[in-house]
């Protein structure tokens, strides 16, 4: 009952919100507020929509459950629309009306999603809830269809509310009383708490339970598995996970986390504990500020996959417009909220560099105080403490991102802006690719889990900053400013004066290795909290190229990318290029944390499902790319009556993109200017000319020398010719090459479309696999397989 009530007072506040005016502060705070609110109404959906697909024996009209999938749509649009609305400073009447009806309908549906969920019965309140709630949400989409971002989101709108208006004309009564719900246990949280993965006389096996929307799961055996992390999910031990789902929100972007979380169900919360959950969560928008109020402006043009926190790919026909992508058309790729430096904290911001290893006095005491500072029982202990309220968690999470400290043994210089910024600028063209970059490909054969990229997630851009090298100097001569032969540790005995040169340079680099062996990594950390490294001999390899940017294609980093600093490590993948970096650190180990040393950035193999299965440990983390390519245009030229050939069209996995010339052939051919056909039918196997353009990167600065490709599954290929990047210097081609090619194709047996596929070739001949099968992982991540396409020509 409560938190119907609930949902039915943030329905009236929601509609009050379009009695303002615009262009008013009053209004521009209002409607903040409202995408606010906003988030607790998605926080309900989710668990109420869990509720009622999870009970697949629970006496419920086809209405209700098809509700659900509508509850799950306007979450969807929610998600992405209130960042919008709630951050310009102009807004339209019609949009705040459209997104008042949008959320309308989003709470309606939670509201009769709730009554359902209380009793699992069907009832004449529970459908009466959700006939108002479809009657809204099809005004929505009759008033804003054209606005859709997402024609399949919209497309699985009107199929639920079709689905749910041919099911309420039906009153047949389902006799099967089995109701799984009611044979589940009721735990009290006193008793989840219990099992919170330490050993107790209570949990003698250490499991771990949690509990989410008014049920129990126990997680012990998927923790190995989560893909945020052991770390990051073992905080919701023995608890409620609502308040971290507040915060990553990224588990509202799919239906996979309700999937995983269903084969985990074990009982049903005690309903006083979830109402107490319920209270503490309406708490948390009211006492904490929005974790993603303060998120920069993004592109319209960006493909967004989720926005809380913001992921979004580069569109197809907009990836090689240009060499070097806009800083607005950039793909993004976030963990958390974009870290908001006020301008105070922007004059005290301080780059913190950790040169304890070049102390061995120094080194020792630290090892020693973090020997006596406790052992693993310690630390187990301190993950056990529970956070006492909900607005704790969110307070702990938002305003503390610090995931390491500096140890009072700790040799560290701390560097401005001013000083980093007055070393010898450097600039440096570079490509940066998510590692899950074509991970929807993936999906067609199995789920992964993570953000389904279709070939988006890479983007070129010239940065400049200081070289890494010269930033580690100017900290040692920081921290050594009185010991000359303190600077001999990193600069080496014949470099007392000027920095920079290359014979400086190398013979600094000699002399640390020389007298430093134990120098292995160098370790980044971001104002997020995010932790990664790279290996010393990429860092202080003067041919290696790492520098600390602070401009991105001229101008000042963009908040997305990394302001006010970011490390930019060319020829590896982007999670090693950490954005809003915060302390650099020398160091004997690689990084700690999940991005670095967990599942996230790990290739399992083929067979694998369960990390359990590996020993992580052994494994190493993405660092150099390998080679890939796209496909991003194709045009037709002509077809001709030549010799028929077969071609098998069905062995192969396509990308998810398909390339539509819907208008007839003569019409595109007049469009291009130069040549002309008339549209006459095609014959399966005919050769049609096309001509397709696209790009081709390899990591670790290998030069592509060669992109192939095929119109007839690989029995010919012809050899594309490279039009930018062909000139990148010999093992330091650090970005991406553009190239065209005119490719005979044969007709499929549908008789209206050809398939397409390209590889790269590097200069170390390494090339792309034919087959994405060999190359599946449970993480999707990289895959480079052959980019295939399916291009209508009629």
């Amino acid at each position: 009952m409560l938190l119907r009530q609930t949902i039915t007072r943030e329905r009236h506040n929601l509609l009050t919100t379009t009695s303002a005016r615009p262009n008013q502060r009053h209004y521009r705070d209002t409607t903040r507020s409202t995408a606010v609110r906003a988030a607790t109404i998605i926080n309900r959906l989710n668990s109420s929509s869990a509720a009622i697909l999870r009970h697949k024996n629970a006496p419920l009209s086809s209405t209700v459950r098809a509700a659900a999938a509508v509850g799950s749509s306007c979450t969807s649009q929610l998600q992405q629309q209130q960042r919008y609305y709630g951050k310009q400073s102009y807004y339209k009447s019609h949009e705040s009306i459209n997104q008042t009806a949008l959320m309308s309908a989003a709470a309606m549906t939670a509201a009769a999603l709730a009554s359902a969920t209380a009793n699992m019965t069907r009832n004449e309140e529970s459908e009466d809830r959700l006939s108002k709630a479809l009657k809204s949400t099809q005004f929505y989409y009759s008033t804003n269809h054209q606005r859709s971002q997402s024609t399949s989101s919209s497309s699985c709108h009107c199929q639920a509310i079709a689905k749910c208006e041919a099911s309420s004309s039906s009153k047949q009564e389902n006799d099967d009383n089995d109701n799984e719900d009611n044979n589940l246990p009721t735990y009290t949280m006193s008793q989840v708490s219990n099992y919170n993965g330490q050993l107790s006389p209570t949990n003698p096996h250490k499991r771990i339970w949690m509990s989410y929307g008014g049920f129990v799961y126990d997680v012990t055996e998927f923790i190995a598995n989560h893909p945020g992390g052991s770390e990051k999910i073992l905080m919701g031990a023995g608890g409620a996970i609502e308040p971290y789902w507040y915060l990553y929100r990224q588990h509202f972007a799919s239906s996979l986390p309700l999937n995983l979380l269903s084969k985990m169900l074990i009982g049903k919360l005690h309903p006083s504990d979830q109402d107490r959950i319920d209270e503490q969560m309406e708490n948390v928008t009211e006492q904490t500020p929005d974790p993603y109020e303060h998120e920069p402006e993004r592109n319209s043009k960006l493909i967004v996959h989720g926005d809380t926190p913001m992921n979004a790919e580069v569109p197809r026909d907009v990836i090689t417009e240009r060499y070097l992508t806009p800083n607005e058309l950039f793909y993004i790729r976030h963990h958390h909220p974009v870290p908001y430096l006020s301008e105070g904290e922007l004059e005290e911001f301080r780059l913190e560099v950790d040169l304890t290893l070049m102390f061995p006095d120094a080194l020792e005491k630290r090892k020693r105080a973090a020997e006596g500072g406790g052992g693993d029982d310690e630390d187990e202990e301190e993950m056990a403490l529970p956070a006492t309220t909900a607005v704790d968690i969110v307070r702990r999470e938002t305003t503390d991102t610090t995931t390491s400290s500096t140890c009072s043994n700790s040799v560290v210089a701390k560097l401005s802006l001013e000083q980093i910024k007055s070393l010898p600028k450097v600039e440096l063209v570079s490509t940066l690719q998510c590692s899950g970059n074509r991970r929807g490909g993936f999906n067609g054969l199995r789920q992964t889990s993570g953000t389904p990229w279709g070939q988006g997630a890479i983007s070129t851009a010239k940065w400049s900053g200081a070289r890494l090298i010269d930033v580690l100097m100017l900290a040692m001569e920081q921290v050594t400013s009185a010991d000359d032969e303190g600077k001999n540790k990193l600069m080496g005995k014949n470099n007392n004066e000027g920095k920079g040169g290359l014979i400086e340079t190398l013979h600094s680099l000699q002399a640390l290795i020389d007298n430093h062996p134990e120098l292995q990594h160098l370790r980044f950390e971001s104002l997020d909290g995010m932790l990664a490294s790279i290996d010393a001999n990429k860092g202080l390899n003067p041919f290696g190229d790492v520098i600390v940017a602070y401009e991105m294609n001229g101008e000042d980093l963009p908040r997305d990318h990394g302001y006010p600093l970011r490390v930019i490590v060319p020829g590896y993948a982007a999670v090693r290029n950490v954005k809003w970096l915060k302390k650099l650190e020398l160091a004997e180990e690689e990084a700690e944390g999940t991005w670095q040393r967990g599942l996230n950035y790990k290739i399992l193999p083929p067979t694998v499902l369960d990390a359990k299965e590996v020993d992580l440990s052994v494994m190493p983390g993405l660092s150099e790319e390998c080679v890939f390519s796209g496909i991003t245009k194709v045009e037709n030229l002509s077809h001709t009556h030549a010799p028929m050939m077969t071609m098998n069209t069905t062995s192969t996995a396509l990308e998810e993109d398909i390339f539509d010339s819907s208008m007839s052939m003569a019409a595109s051919f007049h469009q291009g200017g130069s040549r002309t056909t008339s549209p006459t039918p095609l014959t399966p196997g005919e050769i049609v000319l096309v001509k397709t353009s696209g790009w081709a990167y390899a990591g670790g600065g290998r030069n592509i020398v060669r992109v192939d490709v095929t119109g007839n599954n690989g029995k010919s290929w012809q050899t594309a010719t490279i039009t930018e990047g062909s000139n990148q210097p010999l093992r330091r081609a650090w970005a991406w090459v553009f190239w065209e090619c005119e490719v005979p194709a044969i007709v499929c047996e549908d008789g209206v479309s050809v398939e397409l596929a390209c590889k790269g070739v590097d200069m170390a001949f390494n090339t792309q696999p034919e087959s994405m099968g060999g190359m599946w992982n449970v993480r999707g991540l990289v895959n480079n397989s052959f980019y295939r396409v399916k291009h209508k020509v009629m």
